[in-house]
């Protein structure tokens, strides 16, 4: 858990207008993304319009220090007042830029969550969940140390149960940030369901923001692998632009994710070989197309079915892939698949461990967090025990969360029914009879500045 940050005493600013120095109150970060959530809420679900005034007024009261002496020093002239008010308004947003006005209303203008619902509610919950959509995860340049630290740092709190899988991949990636390697191939091995796809796709969202997947189940047959690069000529379609074709055309720098490999046909293997090469392939209508800066993932599952199991292997699963001799049987597996020109153009093989337990409920935590909802341990255990499974992993965790959880929440917020003497406005859950229920709750009564 993190430790909460004290609040700093306050910040001296000067405020050149007034000709004074304005002691505006230091908050902690969490301190601060509470009050604005407060802010927000208010200004959302008031029952009239908030005029500016009034809310420049609230700002400094909040603010300010003394601001009651402030405030009652203002002159009897409304004009001559809003503008002492309006300098001392502008000095606090200058430290705190995310409580102007304007920002927040921008904030509320791109809300979109649940689209369609009674807004009041959704307001409510919103705010309860402290979604703030002005704040979006940019891609990183992945070019200097800081850059790989904090990726690491990402795919770590997001990816559970496979810290050696992200170190190494990260220390792959280190040829990327130096300059000494410009693209990048990796064969991501392991049971189903443990995160290969999820790790490629939010490692595409912070290298450059362009992720692609390709099932290539789809790519079967010896003919399917053309839907790459375009029909040849003399084939319905050889004028449209292929589907890589597109990509190229967007950027050559690219998260390329080829979700289980080994079932593919062998062409389609000899094809990559060329795009593994340096980075480029040539398209039906004799175009090269670069992707000399992308990233190229492919997940399997090749050679898991031969290693033996141990039937209690749910809590000692992490040690099954780590091992020599398990790491031997797959090996040998995939050197029978593919060819030695394919695993050669690897930078690396990273293998995957199957889940424990304590993963599956640090999986089903992140999953709770996108939703206004208390996390429990009877809500946690209940999921793993009713969600997970040896066969798909933790694949069905998110499906069961849907199912069971999220669907009694929406059915909450449908009704206006808000969480009843929750300082957080979250739904309380309760086990009853082997389902979850909403407990708790009250009618929606809308508030006001």
């Amino acid at each position: 858990m993190t430790k909460k940050r004290k609040s700093k005493s306050n910040y001296k600013v000067v405020c050149e207008e007034l000709s004074l120095v304005l002691f505006v109150r230091g908050f902690s970060l969490e301190e601060e993304r509470d009050l604005y959530l407060k802010i927000r809420q208010k200004i959302e679900t008031a029952d009239s319009p908030v005029s500016v005034e009034e809310y420049k007024q609230f700002i400094v009261t909040q603010f300010l220090e003394e601001s009651k002496k402030f405030l009652s020093g203002l002159p009897n002239d409304v004009e001559e007042s809003n503008e002492i008010l309006d300098s001392a308004y502008q000095s606090i947003v200058g430290v705190y830029p995310p409580f102007s006005l304007e920002f927040i209303c921008n904030d509320l203008n791109a809300d979109t969550f649940f689209k369609g619902v009674d807004s009041s509610v959704l307001r409510h919950v919103n705010a309860a969940m402290g979604i703030d959509v002005s704040q979006s995860t940019l891609p990183i340049q992945l070019s200097s140390i800081e850059d790989i630290i904090n990726l690491e740092e990402y795919l770590s709190d997001n990816i559970v149960g496979q810290q050696h899988s992200i170190k190494a991949l990260v220390k792959s990636l280190k040829l990327l940030a130096s300059g000494l390697s410009k693209h990048s191939a990796f064969l991501f091995v392991g049971p189903t369901g443990v995160g290969k796809s999820q790790l490629g796709k939010m490692l595409g969202e912070q290298y450059s923001g362009n992720y692609y997947k390709i099932n290539c189940a789809e790519y079967a047959n010896a003919h399917e692998y053309a839907k790459l690069i375009g029909a040849p000529p003399g084939y319905i379609g050889h004028s449209e632009k292929s589907v890589l074709g597109e990509k190229a055309e967007a950027s050559n720098r690219w998260v390329f994710l080829f979700d289980e490999i080994e079932k593919g046909h062998h062409k389609l293997y000899d094809f990559l070989l060329s795009l593994l090469d340096d980075g480029t392939c040539t398209d039906n209508l004799g175009n090269v197309l670069d992707f000399s800066e992308s990233i190229f993932i492919f997940t399997s599952n090749q050679g898991i079915s031969e290693i033996k199991r141990d039937p209690m292997g749910f809590d000692r699963g992490a040690e099954q892939v780590t091992s020599k001799v398990t790491r031997e049987v797959i090996e040998t597996s995939l050197k029978k698949k593919f060819s030695p020109e394919f695993l050669n153009r690897l930078d690396d093989i990273i293998y995957f461990n199957p889940l424990s337990k304590e993963h599956v409920k640090e999986i089903a935590k992140l999953q709770l967090e996108e939703l206004p909802i208390q996390i429990t341990d009877p809500l946690l255990s209940f999921i793993v025990e009713n969600g997970y499974s040896d066969e798909y992993g933790a694949r069905n965790i998110a499906r069961f969360i849907k199912n069971n959880i999220s669907i009694k929440v929406a059915d909450a917020i449908l009704h206006k029914l808000v969480p009843k003497n929750d300082p957080h406005g979250l739904y309380k859950p309760r086990i009853i009879e082997g389902e979850v229920k909403i407990v708790g709750t009250e009618k929606y009564q809308a508030s006001s500045l």
